[in-house]
């Protein structure tokens, strides 16, 4: 994902005029709603989400303030305004849906709000999935599917095709590497490695916690199999650089001509798309040599993730009503519509009716968004979302657990072993760092 990391502060609206008795007209208190939200990595969604929040803010006579912060920087963010009880009214939530059951004490339910929305919109997809300890929380927001996508004209010099499994991306990326174009694919503290690392030991069958969400399943066969899979596709098929990357350097390295294929939603190709980025050496855009397919396949299943983007509301807001105000008028169906196409359906909303946006029929390179959304589970699968399951995600455990095996420096045995006490701390709450 592209980590823009900028700041874009938008007021609109002012104060009106009331009458104190006795006294001349006054000022009254301005309204003002304010909303903390993530830099999307298509741009033009921020624009979209500005031209609401300003539209809404006019019509309501309410001024309003939209910060945009990088994604990376929400996690201290989020604590540091509940631990000051004062911040943003509005709130971006996430990559997970674990914020809703961490700061369940600290958020507004916004059950009458989802209702509300879902009739108008064909209904929620996976409900039972947001409600955390029965309630709203949370509003899921939208998700980057990940699709795989793939430079076509080196698959074409290796005498390859579109692979489907991981195992023929450990061969195509093997082809791949031989000749200076590796696979790549995040190991490092990013929300690129944790999607990609889950969905493999998914598809290998291995989970770091059962479905009763309370026993730690880290240490099985099949998270063996999966570790040793992808010490391998790190070993044959990648750059050793891959365990310093951020979100951004998978999408630099296939616009830069480097990689023959990333993990990875389409903000690459938009990218390259947009700024007309060019194979080296040659006159061609890489987006004409870039394609799409779905999220590969393992022995066991086909399952992935991605981050589940949801908005809040602080129950120490100035401005609930408002804020619950806006939700229902950004999520009427024609305002999802928009927002939905200006960012060419990398943002997915959580919608049914949004599923089937003629966005992803404008373009051969978003037909898979569709069918890798059906197999998006979230990050806690097969267990619940929690405060715990948040946090395996935020401390970054499964990539350090496969990467201090893929570069050799703990057997596959201690790397489990060292994951195991960390997820058992974290599930019985004896650490929290933030």
């Amino acid at each position: 994902m592209v980590n823009r990391r900028h700041f874009l502060r938008v007021t609109a609206g002012g104060a009106a005029g009331v009458l104190v008795a006795g006294g001349a007209p006054a000022i009254a208190q301005t309204r003002e709603l304010t909303f903390l939200t993530i830099a999307s990595f298509v741009p033009e969604t921020d624009k979209e989400l500005k031209r609401q929040f300003e539209d809404w803010g006019a019509k309501n006579k309410v001024k309003v303030r939209l910060d945009i912060i990088a994604h990376l920087q929400l996690v201290t963010k989020k604590a540091s305004e509940v631990q000051a009880r004062s911040g943003h009214d509005l709130t971006a939530l996430g990559p997970g849906l674990g914020d809703a059951d961490l700061y369940f004490d600290h958020l507004v339910d916004l059950n009458d709000v989802a209702a509300d929305i879902a009739p108008k919109n064909g209904g929620w997809l996976n409900q039972n999935d947001y409600l955390i300890r029965g309630k709203w929380k949370l509003l899921p927001w939208w998700m980057p599917p990940f699709p795989m996508a793939v430079r076509t004209d080196l698959l074409e010099q290796i005498g390859e095709k579109n692979p489907d499994t991981w195992e023929d991306w450990l061969r195509v990326g093997k082809k791949g590497k031989a000749i200076g174009h590796p696979f790549g694919t995040a190991m490092g503290h990013s929300g690129d490695a944790n999607v990609t690392l889950l969905s493999i030991m998914w598809s290998y069958g291995a989970s770091y916690v059962a479905k009763d969400g309370k026993t730690i399943a880290i240490n099985s066969p099949q998270t063996r199999q999966a570790m040793e899979f992808v010490k391998r596709l790190y070993t044959e098929a990648m750059d050793p650089e891959v365990v310093a990357w951020d979100d951004a350097s998978n999408n630099r390295c296939l616009n830069a001509g480097k990689c023959i294929a990333i993990h990875n939603p389409i903000s690459a190709y938009e990218s390259a798309k947009r700024d007309k980025v060019l194979v080296p050496g040659t006159q061609k855009e890489i987006a004409d040599v870039i394609d799409h397919v779905n999220t590969p396949r393992g022995p066991v299943d086909r399952r992935t993730t991605t981050g589940y983007w949801c908005v809040g509301i602080w129950n120490f807001a100035k401005n609930v009503d408002l804020a619950k105000d806006f939700l229902r008028y950004h999520f009427q169906p024609d305002n999802q519509a928009r927002w939905v196409e200006a960012g060419h359906g990398f943002n997915m909303p959580f919608l049914t009716n949004l599923t089937k946006h003629p966005v992803y029929k404008s373009d051969k390179q978003y037909r898979y968004i569709p069918e890798v959304a059906k197999v998006s589970v979230p990050p806690s699968w097969p267990g619940p979302t929690t405060a715990a399951s948040q946090q395996v995600l935020d401390l970054f455990i499964i990539p350090d657990m496969f990467a201090q095996h893929a570069t050799g420096k703990m057997t596959v045995d201690q790397a489990i072993a060292w994951a195991e006490k960390e997820i058992q701390e974290i599930y019985a709450g004896r650490k929290r760092k933030f």
